[in-house]
């Protein structure tokens, strides 16, 4: 059973009281994730808004995404990694899954060309969404202003051809057909070329205005069909966009907190490729004002090369108490 960050307001006439409250309720290590000042009756009140240590620290281990590292090759890539001197010769795959609309086209361009995704490395892009009308039109209509090597995947035999033309990218995204909690089964096609190009991450878009058991569903869905085939990775990560159409973050925080899903990025607005930024500072800041001091925990981006990458290791929690 999964459970949000367990969130808890005490009051008292000075901040001193208040901390002792939280610590009294909460534990030695409670969290101070924000306090104000209110006037009730004519007194001057001191309200603070606190949690857990275990609980911050386990909305941190699950939101914080480490960095990248390449998959092992499997069966499926083999005949293309034989013809590289080395495994980091593959670039990096990183597939886009998710309902009809959460904006997987658009987080792709934007994950391309924005800083905070992956900087100055090589990006080309790969579409399997050859069902939609006009879907391969516009992912063509982004590559070419960008000037973004692009790929259309048809069928199993379209994939190393694919790849290997891309083999002077860095990185390689993929964009999908759009499922929804209801479409049936008849998405295995593009499902088998997904798993063909063997993703080292699979991110789940999901727009902040998705109900949560609806996320829930939905990615409980998209990880089985995706498991089922042949060396799966199911769904690894959760990209949430539309951030703009949302009134605050703190419905955003419990949206990733019960998918359970590292987030690496999330996205607001239209704008390319501006709006985009690391997932973890935004969804810790809606714990409270002090989360991110309290945590240390830093912004994943991936501007260095990949062999650097996987060198600098997973970010960190520091424990603070209140």
């Amino acid at each position: 059973m999964r459970r949000d960050v367990v969130r808890q307001t005490f009051r008292g006439p000075e901040l001193s009281i208040v901390g002792a409250r939280a610590r009294r309720e909460l534990g030695d290590d409670a969290v101070i994730l924000g306090t104000r000042v209110l006037r009730v009756g004519g007194e001057t009140i001191v309200e603070a808004l606190a949690a857990s240590a275990d609980d911050v620290q386990r909305f941190v281990r699950r939101t914080t995404a480490a960095p990248i590292e390449r998959r092992a090759p499997s069966a499926e890539s083999a005949p293309l990694d034989a013809r590289r001197s080395t495994l980091d010769a593959r670039p990096l795959v990183v597939a886009l899954v998710g309902p009809t609309g959460a904006g997987k086209t658009t987080s792709a361009v934007k994950l391309a060309l924005n800083a905070h995704a992956f900087g100055t490395q090589r990006v080309g892009l790969v579409t399997l969404d050859t069902y939609r009308a006009g879907a391969v039109a516009q992912l063509e209509t982004y590559a070419e202003v960008a000037r973004l090597p692009m790929e259309v995947v048809y069928d199993a035999a379209d994939v190393e051809g694919a790849l290997s033309r891309l083999a002077h990218c860095d990185v390689v995204l993929v964009d999908t057909p759009g499922r929804g909690p209801r479409t049936s089964d008849d998405d295995a096609p593009w499902r088998a070329l997904l798993a063909a190009l063997a993703p080292d991450e699979v991110h789940l878009v999901i727009p902040a205005t998705m109900r949560t058991e609806l996320a829930e569903g939905l990615r409980d869905r998209l990880d089985a069909l995706l498991a089922a085939q042949a060396d799966p990775r199911g769904v690894t990560h959760a990209l949430i966009t539309k951030l703009d159409e949302v009134p605050d973050d703190d419905g955003v925080a419990a949206l990733a907190a019960q998918l359970d899903l590292p987030v690496r990025w999330v996205a607001e607005g239209q704008d390319i490729p501006a709006d985009l930024a690391p997932g973890a500072p935004r969804l810790l800041a809606a714990l409270g004002r002090f989360a991110s001091m309290m945590t240390g925990v830093m912004p994943v981006t991936l501007d260095r090369p990949a062999e650097d990458v996987r060198r600098r290791g997973g970010a960190s929690g520091a424990r603070a108490t209140a």
